[in-house]
């Protein structure tokens, strides 16, 4: 489990930011936002109204970000 968290993990994240660095980084901003999806669809958890204010903010960031 260590091995597949912290070597495998690594080792892609760093072949990700060593082709393109803005990619990666808005990348890490969108995990948060796919994790939530994931988690109401698979494991079925409802999402707070708070959460979904939340994600527009991170989104709404990587958009202004990208101008």
């Amino acid at each position: 489990m260590g091995l597949f968290e912290m070597g495998v993990t690594v080792l892609l994240w760093y072949k990700a930011i060593e082709s393109d660095v803005s990619f990666a980084s808005n990348l890490a901003y969108l995990v948060p936002f796919l994790s939530l999806l994931f988690i109401h669809f698979l494991v079925g958890e409802e999402i707070a109204p708070t959460t979904i204010v939340g994600l527009i903010l991170i989104v709404g960031g990587i958009i202004i970000g990208k101008k």
